[in-house]
């Protein structure tokens, strides 16, 4: 009976302690992170399958998937009128299609980066269903890469596109702009491009930032490349299949995997052999190395002019930004005496945008009528009242002045690089120029004071600059009086010239034997900001002297129309944009120290 009562506690201890263990769970060691994405196991029907009759695919996987982002994703060579519907059943995601789809004829559906893993979303890339609803597989294949015209930058949310000569309506330079392509496929990161299962014929190949999503060139914002000529798919011969080591449920065709049935092994193989031998006449005069087509993105200039922002920058100037570089502009006010000079115009290098300095400080509204090339593009109605608040009564007014800037940095003046200059906030009315001083040290002396532009809101002080000494500037109050009534507080501005030793030069030794013609070349600093730029049409050496201590980029542009400035391309006209390269090299320039730099652009 002792016994049996230890036993009992004994047992009841023990329920206790099993009990407190429970109640306090420790949190299992952690394994390493998962990083691969979901694995396809097989499909049904098999990937690369001949004579499809299905109208819904199974595709099973190695975990639980998720799908994001489809209808940007998911793309289907040649496109359907809809997009297949995916849904997920357990590890395997349902593909169904309701389209009809063609005779003899190659599909390929690319998942683009919509599938990952649930638990540490691993996406699955380059992952595509290929398919065919007649006897063989196309077995073509083309690559390339989307660069952006102007700056040669990777652009994002392209597609690369290809239409087969199908309309005998429609020429075939204008099917991007009427019909969707017959094959299509999304630019990576590095902006390339990789068609496969293509079948053999000329094709045109084109590049599109689509916009609305319908896969045609009918948006004048949506950027456009396009080939020069028309293309052909070549044929990348596959490894030869070891019948020994080739699995029971797959086929290594080329760099796609092929999963069939083992019993449908050898019908696979003649089917990818009757597609290749039909390919071998286009094939033949081909280089062994396969040819990438580069395409560049650009602005259309034939799209419709428009005026893109309207806006009140300040009290008396307005902005008017257009699409494109505007030609043979007029702008006639509606609520203005036309019969004096209402505005001042001051348009930016490439003509793309224009200032319009108000001459009537009173002027509360501006309706004006904007033209180019004979074309009304639109009338604007804009309130050009000040946008300050009124002062409160209680305060004293305060007094506006014309804002005064210089060119000097940290109080000192790059004397190689221009004269002391002087920027006014608004064009210049009148001007006393026999009233400005310039003092070297305590010396008075006598400069050249002349305005550069001609709306009068630049002026050059020009004079015979020493290094490193001590200038200085005194302009008397009301020296200036702008456009707008206001003028200038008492100017006071000291500062010290550089020494030659602080700049580096450049010295570009440009070979255009190869392509003659115009070039501009411009230097940019790492922010890609033209510091300054040549115009040249011989090879030969050019200088970029007294450059700051830093690093820079050297670009030029074949000015192919000679206007001294890069122009986007024309697509209706098969226009290329102008031909931009870059020096493949970023530049160092250090003080008192010459760079030399041979480039063939």
């Amino acid at each position: 009976m002792k016994h049996s009562r230890i036993s009992i506690s004994l047992l009841v201890l023990s329920l206790c302690l099993l009990l407190l263990s429970c109640a306090n769970p420790v949190a299992p060691e952690g394994g390493p992170k998962d990083t691969k994405p979901p694995k396809v196991l097989k499909s049904d029907p098999p990937d690369f399958s001949a004579n499809f009759k299905d109208n819904s695919i199974k595709i099973d996987f190695d975990e639980f998937i998720a799908l994001k982002n489809q209808a940007a994703e998911v793309n289907v060579s040649p496109p359907l009128k809809t997009l297949p519907d995916l849904k997920l059943r357990g590890k395997s995601l349902i593909v169904k299609i309701d389209d009809t789809l063609a005779a003899n004829t190659t599909y390929s559906i690319d998942f683009g980066k919509s599938i990952s893993d649930i638990t540490e979303n691993n996406i699955l890339t380059g992952f595509s269903y290929t398919f065919s609803t007649g006897p063989y597989i196309d077995s073509l294949s083309l690559r390339g890469n989307v660069m952006n015209a102007f700056d040669l930058t990777t652009p994002k949310d392209v597609f690369a596109l290809l239409y087969i000569d199908r309309c005998d309506t429609i020429p075939m330079d204008s099917l991007p702009m009427k019909v969707k392509p017959y094959y299509v496929t999304k630019i990576n990161e590095k902006g390339e491009f990789q068609f496969h299962n293509l079948r053999s014929s000329p094709m045109k190949l084109t590049a599109l930032a689509d916009l609305n999503g319908n896969l045609i060139f009918d948006q004048a914002t949506e950027k456009v490349a396009f080939s020069d000529s028309l293309v052909h798919p070549y044929y990348i011969p596959k490894p030869k299949i070891d019948s020994s080591t080739l699995k029971k449920d797959s086929l290594k065709a080329g760099t796609d995997t092929v999963r069939i049935k083992a019993k449908e092994t050898a019908s696979l193989k003649r089917k990818i052999k009757i597609a290749a031998d039909t390919t071998k006449k286009d094939t033949a005069a081909k280089p062994a190395a396969f040819p990438d087509h580069l395409l560049l993105l650009f602005d259309d200039a034939d799209s419709i002019q428009r005026i893109q922002k309207s806006l009140l920058v300040k009290k008396g100037l307005v902005l008017l930004v257009f699409r494109f570089p505007i030609k043979a502009p007029k702008l006639k006010p509606l609520n203005c005496d036309t019969a004096k000079q209402w505005a001042l115009t001051e348009y930016t290098p490439r003509k793309d945008s224009v200032y319009l300095w108000l001459t009537d400080p009173e002027m509360d509204s501006l309706i004006v009528q904007v033209s180019s090339a004979g074309k009304v593009l639109d009338t604007l109605k804009m309130d050009v009242s000040s946008k300050n608040s009124t002062s409160s009564k209680k305060k004293e007014p305060v007094k506006s002045y014309l804002v005064v800037s210089n060119n000097t940095i940290a109080a000192t003046l790059n004397q190689f690089a221009g004269n002391f200059t002087l920027t006014f906030s608004y064009p210049i009315a009148s001007a006393k120029l026999k009233r400005i001083r310039l003092l070297q040290e305590k010396d008075t002396l006598k400069p050249k004071v002349y305005f550069a532009d001609s709306l009068k809101r630049l002026l050059y002080i020009e004079a015979k600059w020493k290094e490193d000494k001590n200038y200085s500037v005194f302009i008397p109050d009301s020296v200036f009086t702008g456009i707008n009534g206001l003028s200038n507080d008492t100017i006071r501005s000291s500062f010290k010239t550089r020494q030659a030793r602080e700049f580096g030069n450049l010295i570009m030794d440009i070979d255009i034997v190869k392509q003659p013609g115009d070039y501009v070349i411009q230097l940019l600093n790492e922010k890609d900001i033209v510091l300054v730029e040549r115009k040249i049409n011989t090879s030969g050496k050019i200088r970029f002297e007294y450059l700051n201590p830093g690093k820079f980029k050297v670009k030029a542009i074949f000015d192919r129309n000679h206007n001294g400035r890069w122009d986007t391309g024309n697509f209706k006209k098969m226009v290329q944009p102008e031909k931009v390269s870059f020096l493949q090299k970023t530049l160092e320039i250090r003080a008192n120290w010459d760079v030399e730099e041979k480039w063939a652009p």
